[in-house]
Formats: C-alpha cells, sequence, structure tokens
C-alpha cells in the first residue's frame, strides 16, 4: 500500500506561505528631531532562534560571519491532526488532465493539520521589537486568513487561517547583566491546513446506456441512452446533452 511516491508539496507550502506573510516588515531609525536616517527590512529565515543567536555570537568573534540584529526566524515545532476539520474521506476532487482532456484527475479529500510554528523576532533594542510587533498584531483577531494555491494541478485554492495563539519576550545576556545577547519576542501561530494524498487518473463517462423496467427479469421495459453534445466537450465547456429513449416493439 504505501512505497508509491507522491510528493505534492503541501508541508512546503505552508512554511513557504507563513515566510511570505511576514517578509516585507521593516524598521526605521529615527532623530530626535523626528528625521528618518535609515529604513531597513528585517530579513526572515526558517530555523529556531538559537541558531541565529549562535551566529550572531560568531558575529562578535569575526566579522565576516555570524549574523547582526534585528532579525527574525521561524520554525514548525509541532503537526497534529485536526478531528475538527475532518472532512468526508471518500469524496473526491476531480479535474480534467491537462495532458489528455480523456481523462480527469482525482483525489480524494484532503487530511486537516494544524501546523505549530514559532516566530522569534530578535533585536538588539526595544524600540526595535516594538515597530516590528505594531507591523504584526493588529492583524491578528486572532486569526489572519491568506489564500493558497493548495494543489495547483487540480486548481485547488484555499482561504488558510493563521491563529495567534500567544506572545512572550525574554532578554538573552551575554556576560554581566547590563550587556545585552539580544531581545527575544517570540510569536506562537497555529496554521490550519491540509495534507493531501496521491493523485489518479479516471476515464470521464461520456455515455450512460441504462436498461429500465418494471418486471424483475430479462425483459426491458425502456432504454435510456445520454450523451453529451458535442461528444468531445470536457467537464467544464458548456454543453447540452441528448437523451434517447427507445421502448421496445410489442407485437
Amino acid at each position: 500500500m504505501f512505497g508509491t511516491y507522491f510528493y505534492n508539496k503541501n508541508i512546503r507550502n505552508i512554511v513557504i506561505l507563513f515566510g511570505t506573510i511576514f517578509n516585507d516588515i521593516s524598521i526605521r531609525r529615527v532623530t530626535a528631531a523626528g528625521v528618518t536616517q535609515n529604513q531597513f527590512k528585517v530579513p526572515i529565515g526558517y530555523g529556531p532562534a538559537q541558531k541565529y543567536l549562535t551566529k550572531l555570537k560568531q558575529k562578535q568573534l569575526d566579522e565576516q560571519t555570524g549574523i547582526t540584529l534585528p532579525r527574525m526566524s521561524f520554525e514548525i515545532t509541532t503537526m497534529v491532526y485536526d478531528t475538527t476539520r475532518k472532512l468526508q474521506t471518500t469524496k473526491k476532487i476531480r479535474q480534467v488532465n491537462d495532458s489528455d482532456n480523456t481523462k480527469l484527475k482525482t483525489i480524494y479529500t484532503p487530511v486537516p493539520y494544524n501546523f505549530e510554528i514559532d516566530l522569534s523576532i530578535m533585536v538588539k533594542n526595544s524600540d526595535d521589537g516594538s515597530q516590528i510587533l505594531e507591523q504584526i498584531l493588529p492583524y491578528f483577531t486572532p486569526e489572519f486568513h491568506v489564500t493558497m494555491n493548495e494543489m495547483t494541478t487540480l486548481g485547488i485554492k484555499r482561504d488558510i487561517p493563521v491563529v495567534l495563539t500567544a506572545l512572550t519576550t525574554q532578554d538573552e545576556y551575554e556576560g554581566d547583566f547590563l550587556t545585552r545577547r539580544a531581545l527575544i519576542h517570540t510569536l506562537s501561530f497555529t496554521v490550519q491546513g491540509y495534507i493531501y494524498g496521491p493523485t489518479k487518473d479516471q476515464g470521464i463517462i461520456r455515455e450512460v446506456d441504462v436498461n429500465t423496467g418494471f418486471n424483475f427479469n430479462d425483459e426491458k421495459e425502456v432504454n435510456i441512452d445520454v450523451k453529451p453534445n458535442p461528444l468531445s466537450a470536457n467537464p467544464d465547456d458548456d454543453y447540452t446533452t441528448t437523451v434517447t429513449t427507445t421502448q421496445p416493439i410489442i407485437p
């Protein structure tokens, strides 16, 4: 049963979706007179905050390595099956095969999973952190919806809720308590996504031929034949149906 390769990139797309939400945040350096000295975007990457703090320490030892602050990072901490969003497991989603219009691509309804993701905001001073937080928090009440192409091959799009569940702050010190290593704001989110199974090809039914009758025997009372018009029409095309009803000649 298992062992047939397929890869829909569902988890990868969740990571890209989440990172895209926060990839355009910037901060400003302003003088006491209110003049903006410079403005720059806050970089974001995938990985634990401790990884970037380690690189920050390397920066202090070697200017050619390591990183500078402010910076953001995020990582998936857990993935949990969501029973409250369970869908009918036997239902199929269908789409005409682009490479062969005589077949449909089919896939069963996806499995709902909650992706728990932590976003770490690492800054040197509190004002930088406040600027970043105020560009994020107003949008989450506590959820924020983002449209994602879940399955491009089947044309499936969905509004994905990203729910803010917690916010914590931590001071990291290097040596004495007067030298701050980093101020870290950690925002915890739940992304309500889905994971799809393998796709399969299914032939398109272009004719239905039915024999009906009132007697439980081999005799047919009525024959009904249903065809699309034109016969080569695709499911998404505009077409009509031709219904031919034939009754046997009774001597």
